[in-house]
């Protein structure tokens, strides 16, 4: 980027992230000022979960991409603020982010002289609507930010939502049960509006299937809708054979591990809903599902030694992480970790201890969110043989690069952003 380009990017961060929030009045008169964008225009699929979110929107898009032009918005970017806006493959253009927030500061600027300013996640949100109407997208796969109630995408009307998975994240916005984090997720399933669900745990599951029929809302529990059989996981990616109502699916999907599967059912039974109004052959849906493509999650960025980038930042997804090294047979492997000051760190830790002995603890740039390194370094004594503290990211980086075979770099989506930047200048 341009310095200033980066300016604008620069003046987007210094809204606030994110707050609690009483009601989306904001962001509605925010839209409103922007001509609605969000309306009428572009056909919507809206997903939340704890986990897995992600996969499920890069899958979903992936497969409509195959017949139809279509948008992705996902948080948090990995490498580059531009991943976060996709049209059939191409990142939003740094010009229109320009242009986007020089023609919204006068109206940032007047609604917060009234009320609240626009957070950063409304504004980004906002172009991403306008991005997308703009482009002349078919669909778009809407990522929620946080929760569900009260986050900024909860303001379309969708063809179709999904609910991948409930657990403990965000507990000091969204509660600090299951319950009441399946309540807030829940908010974005709307009257009349089929809901697919992958919630395995049952009170959570009870909680959205109430709200679904209290909507009339038509619920599809994509965990028990199939059957999966020839499961076979590599480096390379995983290979599984789905058989369901539709008929069979022999897919290729390059995500790896276990949990992936669950969210490969999700994007299936999406596809699905969508079908009796907007058909897809068989075979466009098993090439879209081979060719998702998501930053941070298992991807391997080098081979020699083996370093692998995954956002674990919460116990559910630390789990999965040590569950496919677990499969996988990686061995002597070293974490390489930092995460944000919100997190679950200490059972983030316990589980990814399961996997390995040693571990370099760093810090991420933000001053406004890491954690420190050593109070990581703390948490990671109790679990692990070899703690080493290396507060600069890129020497952690470095010094992993040298010492060890096998490297997994997790905890927090920011670390992979640095640590990416830093791997072009030492390959």
């Amino acid at each position: 980027m341009h310095a200033q380009e980066l300016a604008e990017i620069a003046f987007l961060y210094n809204l606030v992230l994110a707050e609690k929030r009483a009601n989306l009045k904001t962001m509605y008169e925010f839209l409103d000022r922007l001509g609605n964008p969000h309306i009428d225009d572009v056909k919507y699929i809206h997903v939340t979960g704890t986990n897995g979110k992600g996969s499920v929107c890069a899958s979903v898009y992936s497969i409509l991409r195959e017949r139809y032009r279509s948008g992705l918005y996902l948080s948090p970017h990995v490498y580059r603020f531009n991943e976060r806006i996709v049209v059939d493959g191409k990142e939003i253009e740094s010009g229109y982010i320009v242009d986007f927030v020089r023609r919204v500061k006068p109206i940032l600027e007047e609604i917060g002289a009234r009320s609240r300013k626009p957070s950063f996640f409304e504004v980004v949100t906002a172009m991403a609507f306008q991005y997308f109407k703009d482009k002349g997208c078919d669909f778009a796969v809407i990522e929620v930010g946080i929760g569900g109630r009260l986050d900024p995408t909860n303001v379309i009307r969708p063809l179709a939502s999904a609910i991948t998975s409930v657990a403990l994240d965000h507990t000091h916005i969204l509660g600090n049960t299951v319950e009441e984090i399946a309540f807030e997720k829940a908010g974005i399933i709307k009257p009349d509006t089929p809901v697919v669900s992958g919630v395995r745990n049952t009170r959570a599951k009870k909680i959205i299937e109430d709200i679904a029929k209290k909507r009339g809302a038509p619920f599809y529990d994509a965990s028990s809708a199939y059957e999966v059989y020839d499961v076979d996981i590599q480096l390379n990616g995983m290979r599984l054979r789905v058989v369901g109502d539709h008929g069979e699916y022999r897919i290729n999907f390059p995500l790896i591990g276990r949990h992936q599967i669950d969210n490969v059912l999700v994007a299936l039974k999406i596809i699905e809903v969508l079908g009796e109004r907007y058909p897809l052959k068989k075979s466009e849906i098993e090439s879209g599902l081979s060719k998702v493509r998501l930053p941070g999650r298992f991807e391997i960025k080098m081979s020699d030694p083996l370093l692998i980038f995954d956002i674990a930042h919460n116990p559910a997804a630390s789990k999965a992480l040590a569950d496919t090294v677990k499969e996988l047979g990686l061995e002597n492997v070293t974490i390489l970790f930092s995460i944000l000051r919100d997190k679950d760190v200490d059972n983030v830790l316990k589980n990814l201890s399961k996997i390995s002995n040693d571990i370099i603890v760093t810090e991420i740039s933000d001053e406004r969110r890491k954690m420190p390194a050593e109070e990581i370094e703390k948490y990671a004594r109790r679990y692990f043989k070899s703690v080493k503290m290396i507060k600069d990211s890129r020497k952690a980086l470095e010094y992993a690069l040298e010492k060890s075979d096998v490297i997994i770099a997790t905890g927090s989506a920011y670390l992979l952003g640095e640590l990416e930047r830093y791997l072009h200048d030492l390959i």
